[in-house]
This record gives C-alpha cells, structure tokens and sequence, in this order.
C-alpha cells in the first residue's frame, strides 16, 4: 500500500455533492498540485456541479455521476474509475456509494472521512474529522484529508471558479436586454433561493432589501432563481412602487450561464447556498451572505471563500442548535429577522465607495 505522496503518481478526489460544497473544495486541487507537481489529478463530481470546474487548471480530467446518494450509476462508475489505474482516491464527502466506489475499483491508497462505522471497510485511511462541530472552514476540512499524501494544511489556497467565454458572452446580452439604458452602473444580484440545507431570511426581508437596492437609482438589481423558485422570485421583486429603476427578474440559466452572469457582478447578496460561494470564488468585489447561527450551518464551517471585500450576517444570538434549528422550540426563533435588510444595504454602499 503506498504510505505517502512519493508513490503516488494518479489520484481521484470525489466531491460528487453540491454547488458551494465543490467550489470550497477548489482549493485542495491548488495544494494537491503544489505537493504532487507531477502527478495525474482527476475529479469526479456530480454532472449537475460540473460546470463549476471547467478549465480548472489544476485538473486533468473531470467524471461525473448522478450525485452523491445515487447509486444507479455505480457499475459503470467503478469500470471507468477502475481503467484509469489511479494509485489513490480521496473522498471528500461521505457516502457509501463513494466507499464502495473506491474500493470496488481496487484503488491501492483509499483516503476518505470517518463519519459511519462502516467506513473503515472501505478507506485503508480513514480520518474522523467531526465536521459537523463547526470548528474551521470546510476548505480546511478538505485540506486535512489530503495529508497523507504530505499536503499541509496550514496556508489556504484561495477557491477558483473561472467563467467560459460562451458563458459570459450569454450573461452579457442577458444584462444588455434587461438594462438597456443603465449603462455601466453596477450590477447587483440578489439570490433569494437556497436547497433547505439552512435558515434563510424572511421572504419580506429579501423584499426589503430589493426595494432598497433599486430604490437607490443606481444600481442595475437583478434577481435570480432556479426554475423551481420562480414564484419566490417573482414575489421578493414585486414589491417596488414608485421606483425609477425597478429591479429585474431572470430565473431558470444553465450554470454554465449564471456562473457567467455573477462573473460580470460588482455584488451579490444570497443565503448559504451554491451562488454565493460561486460569486466569492470568480471575485466579484462584494460578496454578502446571510446566515443562520445554528453551529452546523454557521459560517465558521460554511462561509464564502474570496478575494473580494466578503462579510457573512448572522443573527446576534447564542444560538443552542447544533445540527439544525429547533424552530418554535427554541425561545430565540424566529431570529433570523434580526438581520436588517439597510444593514446590508449600507454595507454594499460602503465596500463600493458609495456612501453619501
């Protein structure tokens, strides 16, 4: 079995899970490439997050299956894992569809986290990490698992999404057509919608904040959505009477297109959620997040990652959730409306230079 990173010449990361999970997985493939310069580093991830890894340059090839919990697929996953001889595979989100993978695929080094008693069947190293007590950045977390192969976690990469040009060129007629006579304000989007996985604000609070947004006049405000949050979007940006520049509505762009549209952003505000992390990773200058202080959910562990002036809200509370909210439990809820949307607002206008 190889011990350490001087064997391995073809490694596998697994992170076959969401949207923001893969882009704060970004900076392990910056570290593994840095320790390894000369090896072979693969990725399989969902084909739903796919896009978020185009043209990474720390990558050589990118797989995908259908997600993390889905094992339909998992026959024709092993076959084409198991050709490409890799010396190791490190799996960064558990499962057992991925334990299986790794080993049914008879890869010699299987890294992977601790989290289930079975994992030691499948991981020939298996690190318990206890994630779920929020301690660091889930870019650390990552990191960690990579040690074995001698990457050292104590300096952080940055996160890295890079935006296609067909993307872009999309996003840009996108913003033309909305904003025709806006010319070069800045462009703010607001993404209201996330999976569940946390609290979210009030829908009155995004609305709030909408109409503030547009309500300044120089501001192009966009809000977006998948297509299954149509109605929330439709409902957040309707509330904007007597505004000489209403926010606009665009819902339902493929990834590779939004990540485009953020990519042309000089804000964007949203909960913890996939669009946030891809915002923070492409740079865009001001980056807002709005966050629950439940300790699993907190943005110790899930905050954005980026080079752009990036500042998380989160209810001033001694929150005593520590995997989720108790909700009418709990003598706090409901707390999140404790983040005010002029906050966020004034916090836009000063990361821009705009205050006065």
């Amino acid at each position: 079995m190889p011990g350490s990173g001087k064997n391995i010449s073809r490694v596998l990361l697994v992170r076959n899970d969401r949207i923001g999970d893969l882009v704060l997985t970004t900076p392990a493939f910056a570290a593994l490439s840095a320790c390894l310069p000369g090896a072979r580093i693969d990725l399989l991830c969902s084909s739903y997050a796919e896009p978020v890894v185009r043209g990474n340059p720390y990558l050589h090839e990118v797989l995908t299956d259908r997600g993390v919990h889905d094992s339909g697929d998992l026959k024709e996953l092993v076959e084409l894992v198991a050709e490409r001889n890799y010396d190791c595979a490190v799996v960064m989100v558990h499962s057992l569809k991925n334990a299986r993978l790794a080993r049914k695929a008879r890869i010699p080094l299987r890294i992977g986290p601790l989290v289930r008693w079975y994992e030691p069947l499948f991981y020939n190293r298996a690190i318990r990490q206890r994630r779920s007590l929020a301690e660091k950045s889930e870019a650390l977390y990552n990191l960690e698992l990579l040690a074995p192969l001698g990457v050292a976690a104590a300096e952080l990469p940055p996160t890295l999404v890079i935006p296609t040009t067909e993307g872009t060129a999309r996003a840009k007629e996108i913003v033309e057509k909305k904003f025709p006579a806006a010319g070069k304000d800045p462009l703010v989007v607001v993404h209201p919608g996330m999976g569940g996985s946390a609290l979210n604000w009030p829908e009155d609070l995004w609305e709030e904040l909408v109409r503030l947004l547009a309500g300044e006049g120089r501001f192009r405000v966009l809000v977006t959505g998948s297509e299954e949050e149509i109605r929330l979007v439709d409902r957040i940006s309707g509330g904007q009477p007597q505004v000489s520049r209403p926010a606009q509505v665009q819902t339902a762009l493929s990834l590779e297109d939004f990540i485009g549209l953020l990519g042309l952003c000089s804000a964007v505000v949203a909960p913890s959620t996939g669009p946030l992390h891809l915002a923070a990773a492409l740079g865009v200058p001001v980056v807002a997040g709005i966050y629950s202080p439940v300790r699993a959910q907190h943005p110790r562990r899930w905050g954005p990652l980026g080079r752009g002036t990036i500042r998380t809200f989160i209810p001033d509370v001694q929150c005593p959730g520590t995997l989720k909210c108790s909700s009418e439990k709990c003598p706090l809820f409901p707390c999140m409306e404790l983040i005010e949307p002029v906050e966020v607002l004034r916090f836009i206008l000063s990361a821009l230079k705009l205050e006065g």
